[in-house]
């Protein structure tokens, strides 16, 4: 049965490989999101066996939408709604006033120059729903690579745009992962079909959520304050605290916690390889511990602004620990542009470790010349914004006094920096 709040729906037969689907859509965004733009949302339903219902938000770029490339944007957890975090408190065009209740225009908003597209993923965050969570990264990516195949049939006009997949925080495994899915399936759709075995190939398309043929035209990930790599990034927290003009305890204190951060990264080794069951890291465990209506939601939907059920299965099965590089290798291998941005003010996925990370922890074919390339200066205006370098297809680069959620810590910033990395360099004074 169709909502009485949804505008309309349609339903799409089985295209190449995909399941039948249908996309039903809101009918009054503009109630939620204050902003000349309030977009499109709605749900695509997919007749795949878990009856997945996928909530999307999408908001076309205020420049030229015709031409302009195609951005979407994953939050972390895993288990947090891109549509909430990402859409209505960094990025989108409108942001959640301070005192709530309402949402206020966004003067910083990346559909600027682009179309962005937020997405609550895997099942079970924000307003998605399905009969089983994805067990997995991978398994939540190939999902997520037949979601975004099945949007780009719904909205063809988008298809043939540059695409460009980014996330932050635990976005740093989502962002990755689903770009090595869609280019891995790419580089399937590029073979001649006289290299291609049709029976078994299909096969083991459906097995590793790949395609023979793609609409996804991949051009790029952009990775902001993400967890790549636990046993690299977790070490930088000493080096954020006890070095610098900016470290956070004195030097007596420092001297006292050394030899404890250099027993911390040998432990944080053994639960990279073996996984969040090894003993060791088990015991550790303790100590860590109208809206609707108008995007044409059914009211007995539940939202999960933070899927609980996610993060722990993610953390049941190890996929919390597990590193995310060898997508990042991947890619950059293939040649897709990576950028890897990071505020300098954060904590949690820090300055050191991801300059630790990008020059130490990647291996590709240009790691040895990116590795000794000088950090230089970019600005806003006249104003220093941070620091970046550059090599081939891999940019890093730093956000001053920005945090853990560099959109909402420095906006203006971010999104020069997206513009520009997205149209080739960064900006000089």
């Amino acid at each position: 049965m169709v909502p009485r709040n949804l505008l309309k729906t349609l339903v799409f037969e089985a295209h190449d490989d995909l399941p039948p689907f249908s996309l039903k859509l809101g009918n009054d965004t503009a109630a939620v999101c204050n902003s000349s733009t309030p977009g499109t949302a709605g749900f695509i339903h997919s007749d795949d066996g878990n009856d997945s219902e996928m909530f999307f938000w999408l908001f076309e770029s205020n420049n030229d939408p015709a031409t302009d490339p195609v951005i979407l944007w994953m939050s972390g957890g895993p288990g947090a709604s891109s549509t909430t975090y990402g859409g209505l408190v960094e990025l989108g065009p409108c942001r959640i006033a301070p005192e709530g209740g309402y949402t206020t225009e966004n003067p910083f908003g990346w559909n600027a120059n682009a179309s962005v597209l937020f997405v609550d993923q895997p099942v079970s965050v924000g307003f998605s729903r399905g009969r089983a969570i994805p067990k997995g990264l991978a398994e939540a990516s190939g999902l997520m690579h037949q979601f975004l195949r099945q949007f780009f049939v719904a909205f063809p006009q988008l298809s043939t745009q540059d695409f460009y997949i980014v996330g932050e925080s635990y976005g740093g495994s989502w962002v990755p992962a689903l770009g090595a899915a869609i280019a891995k399936s790419q580089a399937e759709a590029e073979k001649p079909d006289y290299f291609v075995n049709k029976q078994s190939h299909l096969a083991h398309n459906q097995a590793n959520g790949l395609a023979r043929t793609s609409n996804i035209n991949l051009k790029g990930v952009m990775i902001g304050n993400g967890l790549i790599r636990r046993s690299v990034q977790n070490s930088g927290g000493f080096e954020t605290a006890c070095s610098g003009p900016d470290s956070l305890f004195n030097s007596s204190t420092c001297l006292e916690w050394a030899p404890r951060a250099m027993r911390c990264e040998q432990h944080l080794n053994v639960c990279e390889t073996e996984g969040w069951t090894s003993e060791m890291c088990r015991k550790t465990e303790k100590l860590c511990r109208p809206i609707s209506s108008a995007l044409g939601v059914d009211d007995d939907v539940p939202f999960r602004g933070v899927s609980y059920e996610v993060l722990n299965l993610w953390e049941q099965i190890g996929d919390l620990w597990k590193s995310s590089d060898n997508y990042v290798n991947y890619l950059l291998e293939a040649n897709y542009r990576v950028l890897i941005y990071v505020g300098d003010k954060d904590w949690f996925c820090n300055a050191a470790s991801m300059r630790r990370l990008v020059n130490e922890g990647l291996v590709w074919h240009g790691h040895p010349f990116f590795r000794f390339r000088e950090l230089i200066p970019w600005y806003n205006g006249p104003k220093p914004a941070g620091r970046w370098k550059s090599y081939e297809p891999l940019t890093y680069a730093e956000v001053v006094d920005a945090g853990h959620l560099a959109p909402f810590d420095k906006p203006e910033e971010t999104l020069i920096l997206i513009n520009s990395w997205i149209q080739g360099s960064l900006p000089a004074r």
